[in-house]
């Protein structure tokens, strides 16, 4: 049986198109509303708390709509109340959502400050997020490689060179806090996202958009809202005007515009992000598509309203953003589209009896079956100049006949389709995926709904044999992988010095057993395995050869 190979869509790149189409007049609406350049507001600016309350309405009823017309409320997860089954997010989507309904907040207000540019203001939010992708994938572990280091670097000289200017902008103090709640929302957004929506199974992704999207823009409505009842204040006061004064004015119809777009260009983005690719690939999609549409916007109110243009130091600093972003999106998968392009003329320039299934075998291998690299190595299996060595990442359980023997399964397809060998098991070309357990039955087979969960996702299924962890097996693999923090205390209790190498498959919290839950729980189980699996060799950059 051949594996299936990863699969990269085009529909990120009409995403971007869309969040363009979406963010040139959402972000250039709401500066000529603000600085009263329409002439529905007869030359009164309309500041951003008092835009908000309509803007936000327009978006909350635009996306739930969506959501309602596209039918994915099947997707959320759902709670009884008074005998009626009702949408109901996760705890962690409902603090996701409140990280987002901070961003919608925070970006509208954003283009509203007065004596700052759409260009200056994007700079400054642009270039903090891709400063976050890089740290948050430090935090969660993930290998961070050298172009995203750059890129930070490049996007922290692009805010220096722009608040360098000091003369043609004031950064206000409520300017500095709206930037410095957005990129803090954005902190927090990026972890829950990518434990929770950043697969390819497409009801996991569903999932995590509909319930955070349940949660944003009606909690930031009603916040809204009680502050303009018990607050007090020239904010608060403006606010109260949002929704009630601003309704019979003549600022009504673009500010539910501004809305409306902000509506499309949440959707567009969103998925951006939930695309399974890393970080440092949607990150930059996103950063660019939305520095792209500001300069479109500023030159927009140039031509139609005589406002100035960018200035040329503002313009020299969106200008290196799009270094940051060139040293990021192309390069990111450079060496995944050279390994491609030889993986073809390779298989062209074969005879059919040339090409070998490597490796193929009928039972689970052991560690006996590898040479393993020393530890510490920084290139396991030394690069393309000692083959022999070889990478082995092990799966850890309780008793070595489900999750254990299931995720080992998944991760030697998921390494063949990576590696691009028609075989089962990629133990020839330098990695490999085991299993082992905390108190199995030694030799015990893997039980059969297991094996059915298997099948049913396309997994090769060989035989196995249960078998207890060893101080061996710890010292010698790479990285070991379990299902709960239990397994995990398990592991370092009997090899302590091992502790840096050892996690658990899902960060976010255990992988649960599904004995006796029937044939349902176990393919629900391996399809969560199969997402986390895919998550954790992306943090190992195993993609198209051993050192991606």
């Amino acid at each position: 049986m051949l594996v299936k190979k990863r699969t990269f869509s085009f529909g990120i790149w009409g995403l971007g198109l869309g969040y363009y189409l979406f963010y040139a007049p959402y972000s250039g609406l709401t500066k000529a509303l603000s600085a009263g350049l329409l002439p529905s507001t007869n030359g009164r600016p309309v500041s951003g708390a008092a835009l908000l309350p309509a803007t936000t309405l327009a978006t909350a009823i635009c996306i739930l709509g969506f959501i309602t017309v596209m039918r994915w409320w099947r997707y959320a997860g759902r709670r009884e109340f008074f005998g009626l089954s009702v949408p109901f997010p996760r705890r962690q989507t409902f603090l996701s959502g409140v990280c987002m309904a901070t961003i919608i907040g925070t970006t509208t207000l954003a283009f509203s400050f007065k004596g700052i540019s759409i260009v200056l203001m994007l700079v400054l939010l642009r270039s903090g997020v891709l400063v976050l992708a890089p740290l948050v994938d430090a935090m969660l572990g993930r290998r961070v490689r050298w172009f995203s280091w750059a890129a930070m670097c490049v996007s922290l000289a692009a805010v220096l060179v722009v608040l360098n200017d000091a003369s043609d902008f004031k950064l206000g103090l409520a300017a500095v806090l709206d930037v410095a709640a957005y990129l803090t929302a954005y902190f927090f957004k990026f972890q829950f996202m990518t434990r929770l929506g950043k697969s390819e199974e497409r009801e996991a992704t569903l999932r995590y958009f509909v319930e955070e999207q349940m949660v944003a823009a009606p909690l930031l409505l009603l916040t809204l809202g009680l502050l303009a009842v018990v607050g007090a204040g020239e904010t608060m006061l403006d606010f109260r005007r949002g929704f009630i004064a601003l309704v019979g004015s003549g600022a009504i119809g673009p500010a539910l515009l501004i809305g409306l777009c902000y509506a499309g260009l949440c959707v567009c983005t969103t998925f951006i992000f939930l695309d399974r690719r890393e970080n440092t690939f949607c990150v930059p999609m996103h950063c660019g598509t939305s520095m792209l549409a500001g300069v479109t916007a500023s030159y927009a109110l140039t031509f139609l309203a005589a406002q100035p243009p960018p200035s040329g130091t503002q313009l020299f600093s969106a200008g290196l953003l799009t270094v940051a972003l060139a040293l990021l999106s192309p390069l990111h998968h450079f060496r995944l589209y050279l390994d491609r392009l030889k993986h073809s003329l390779t298989i062209r320039l074969r005879t059919p009896r040339d090409v070998v299934i490597p490796f193929a075998r009928t039972e689970s291998p052991t560690l006996d079956d590898f040479e393993i690299a020393p530890a510490g190595d920084p290139h396991p299996g030394g690069g393309h100049q000692a083959s022999n060595k070889r990478r082995v990442f092990l799966f850890v359980c309780s008793g070595n006949t489900c999750r254990s023997p299931m995720a080992a399964a998944i991760g030697n397809a998921e390494l063949a389709a990576r590696l691009y060998l028609r075989a089962t098991t990629p133990g020839e070309a330098g990695v490999h995926a085991l299993s082992a357990g905390i108190s199995a039955r030694v030799g015990t087979p893997m039980i059969p709904e297991a094996q059915q969960a298997l099948r049913l996702l396309d997994i090769p299924v060989i035989a196995h044999s249960a078998r207890n962890l060893s101080p061996e097996d710890v010292q010698q693999v790479e990285r070991i992988f379990c299902m709960t923090r239990e397994h995990r205390n398990a592991v370092i209790e009997l090899e302590p010095a091992a502790a840096a190498k050892t996690h658990c498959l899902d960060p976010a919290g255990d992988v649960e057993d599904p004995f006796g839950r029937g044939p349902a729980a176990y393919v629900d189980c391996a399809r969560r395995i199969r997402s986390l699996v895919r998550l954790r060799f992306d943090e190992l950059a195993l993609t198209g050869g051993l050192h991606g």
